[in-house]
């Protein structure tokens, strides 16, 4: 139910932005009638039973990792998943290991991973993993089409930078932990100032 009522509040708080935005710009009609559907969402999850203990998690970034041996000729997309994965895992604790994951190539492209970088600025492409890995159609590989990625200094947010005729040897993988709502609150809460230091009295 905390998770529950922590989503409506931030959709709450969304919703009051966009509204903002209508009213200064005239603009963001698509966005509002999204959340609508949003909150229509909400409300049929909320009379569901058994959703009151459901966790919502929202990935975070934490590194990217080297992949150094990808071969869409030879790797199907499944294999150059694997590989991702394995990157993203590889001399982690065993602690640790399990919470950490390569991110999907959707998740990059329509940026729900949070604290992820603007813009690519390895130099080496970033890949994510299936779903939204396929691209154009490409007969000499594996899995018959190029993968998508975000070349070296190509533009992340929103999508726009995304390649779709990716075929490269030398990989990035992103790796992400997801947390919960309330972990994710936690990471965006102000650090509190230490009050300032009195002087000594003689």
């Amino acid at each position: 139910r905390s998770e529950m009522t922590s989503l409506e509040n931030s959709l709450t708080k969304l919703e009051k932005a966009t509204k903002t935005t209508q009213e200064e710009c005239g603009a963001a009609e698509e966005g509002s009638e999204y959340l609508e559907k949003v909150r229509d969402l909400l409300q049929g999850m909320k009379r569901c039973p058994g959703l009151s203990g459901a966790v919502f998690e929202i990935p975070h970034f934490k590194s990217v990792a080297k992949v150094l041996s990808v071969d869409i000729t030879k790797d199907t997309d499944e294999e150059v998943d694997a590989k991702l994965t394995a990157a993203c895992k590889e001399g982690l604790p065993e602690e640790t290991r399990n919470d950490t994951r390569a991110a999907s190539q959707g998740e990059l492209r329509q940026r729900l991973v949070a604290n992820l970088p603007e813009t690519n600025e390895e130099n080496m492409p970033m890949y994510g993993i299936c779903p939204g890995c396929r691209g154009q159609e490409y007969r000499g590989s594996a899995s018959g089409n190029y993968r998508r990625c975000f070349k070296p200094q190509a533009k992340i947010a929103g999508g726009k930078g995304e390649s779709k005729d990716c075929n490269d040897g030398f990989v990035l993988a992103v790796c992400v932990s997801d947390l919960s709502l309330g972990e994710h609150q936690e990471t965006k809460a102000p650090a509190q100032e230490k009050p300032a230091e009195q002087p000594a009295r003689l």
